[in-house]
């Protein structure tokens, strides 16, 4: 697996201290969240895509919630490009290790919204997904914003 989330340390997270808990600043959300091993991961991410892979803020969405069927979904990260799902992207635990499910659970979700990029991560395991003429690829790393 490709491993370049453990590698790249970003240095402008925002950490706080809130009543003896560590809390984590959200850049798109703007405020500070507690700071579990997903939502640094969460943090993390979302400034490798700017930094790294030149995606842009405002085209990002945190902890989005949609309706299908009568049911809530709720999805880490969504980019939208021309306004319309384009990237999602699902966070787990690195104390997590992904199964089935979870892959299910992306493929599901980015089927439904329409998305042409699926990414699941633990940080140490990277799943990159390219859907095409109906057919899934697996890529190695995430694409860049173009």
């Amino acid at each position: 697996m490709n491993n370049f989330l453990y590698t790249f340390i970003p240095k402008n997270l925002n950490f706080h201290k809130f009543y003896k808990k560590k809390m984590i600043y959200c850049i798109k959300r703007k405020k500070f969240y507690l700071c579990t091993l997903e939502e640094y991961l969460r943090q993390k991410i979302l400034l490798y895509l700017i930094i790294k892979k030149g995606y842009n803020l405002y085209n990002i969405f945190v902890e989005e919630y949609f309706i299908f069927n009568y049911k809530n979904y709720k999805i880490d990260i969504l980019i939208k490009k021309n306004n319309k799902p384009f990237f999602l992207i699902e966070c787990k635990s690195p104390i997590n290790k992904i199964n089935y499910y979870n892959i299910h659970q992306i493929l599901h979700y980015g089927s439904i919204l329409n998305c042409k990029y699926f990414f699941l991560t633990n940080q140490t395991n990277n799943f990159i997904f390219l859907k095409k003429n109906n057919k899934i690829k697996f890529l190695k790393t995430i694409p860049y914003n173009k």
